[in-house]
């Protein structure tokens, strides 16, 4: 099955980039392959993030960075991409999002709210419904998704939150996925100090699953008095990946958004072109040869002429050991590849002149 599941989107993005290559392939169609590329990258992407995540909370890893979130926001902007992707075009949609806070770690929140929509979407047949409720009960923010989809049969219902889990898997995987999500979900929500439960009257009576997170105090939004200028420009980058393909791509994609980049292939020429020429901004990966990006960030703030440059990892290890020792050497923030282009604009964009004067 985890074998089917790597193998589909791989198929396809080599099929794709292939046909990219063809003397006599037109613009539209080009354009077609570039599209399955990026939906295909995305979605293997997905299930090696849910292996990952799945290692992570059976081996008790997962660290949250918690803070107060509002739970229907995060659940609304949710729905705003699957909106986005045409995901709920052919489903009605029944939605109510009260304003609820909790203290907990906004990603995983999302990741929590994502799977049980795309579950709800996977097992609902199209001009099926779907809910999302958002409510206060007591001292407990109650999130639900119901659906009116194939349901769950009394035989799996009480192991739908076991891993590897899903209903009667057929040779042509129709429906996809791991079996995993709501296993994930389970963890998630426990390490939240919550609980989730699952309902269903059997097969095709649909299902409702059921989140319960206790209830955070509303963020109180300060001003901290400061008139904070605006930068007059976008901040220099430097970039040091010693993957050609990785770095070519991601020097040409800041480049379209009005960047100015310079980059180096390994850890030492990066320090010296950092010491010649101080960028505002350095992504650095971690595996680097000659030195690794551990050395280069502690380089980087013993000289006082790059001190003040905001430092970001960029790497393929993600586990919280990992991120402890990237803000060890000295980065300000620690992004998992792959990074998508909104999460590394938003990186880079929190690129603040004073902050970096001030160090």
């Amino acid at each position: 099955m985890l074998g089917h599941e790597l193998r589909n989107p791989l198929s396809a993005i080599s099929s794709a980039a292939s046909l990219i290559g063809l003397a006599g392939a037109g613009p539209d169609t080009v354009g077609r392959a570039k599209m399955i590329i990026q939906r295909q990258s995305q979605h293997l992407s997905r299930i090696v993030d849910d292996l990952l995540d799945l290692s992570r909370a059976m081996s008790g890893k997962i660290l949250l960075a918690r803070q107060a979130t509002d739970v229907s926001t995060l659940v609304g902007a949710c729905l705003e991409t699957f909106r986005a992707t045409g995901r709920t075009g052919n489903y009605s949609l029944n939605v109510n999002l009260a304003p609820c806070w909790v203290d907990g770690d906004p990603t995983r929140l999302e990741q929590i709210a994502s799977n049980l929509i795309d579950n709800a979407l996977k097992y609902t047949p199209p001009g099926g419904t779907i809910g999302i409720l958002i409510a206060e009960d007591g001292d407990e923010v109650v999130l639900t998704v119901s659906d009116s989809g194939v349901g769950i049969s009394p035989e799996l219902l009480p192991h739908v939150f076991d891993v590897f889990v899903q209903g009667a898997i057929t040779i042509d995987r129709a429906q996809g996925g791991l079996g995993i999500g709501l296993a994930l979900v389970r963890r998630l929500v426990e390490l939240h100090g919550g609980s989730v439960s699952a309902r269903s009257d059997g097969a095709a009576a649909g299902s409702t699953f059921e989140i319960r997170l206790p209830r955070a105090l509303p963020l109180q939004l300060a001003q901290d008095g400061l008139d904070r200028a605006a930068p007059a420009g976008k901040p220099t980058v430097l970039l040091i990946e010693d993957n050609d393909d990785g770095r070519e791509m991601m020097a040409t994609m800041l480049d379209a958004y009005g960047y100015a980049v310079s980059y180096a292939a390994d850890g030492v020429q990066g320090v010296e072109m950092a010491s010649n020429n101080a960028p505002d901004v350095a992504l650095v990966d971690i595996g680097l040869p000659g030195i690794d990006g551990y050395e280069v960030a502690r380089r980087l703030r013993m000289d006082p002429a790059t001190r003040g440059v905001k430092l970001i990892a960029l790497t393929g290890y993600g586990l919280a050991e990992d991120q402890r020792r990237v803000l060890e050497a000295g980065f300000d923030l620690h992004l998992v590849k792959p990074v998508g282009i909104d999460q590394l604009l938003e990186a880079i964009g929190s690129w603040d002149p004073l902050a970096a004067a001030a160090k």
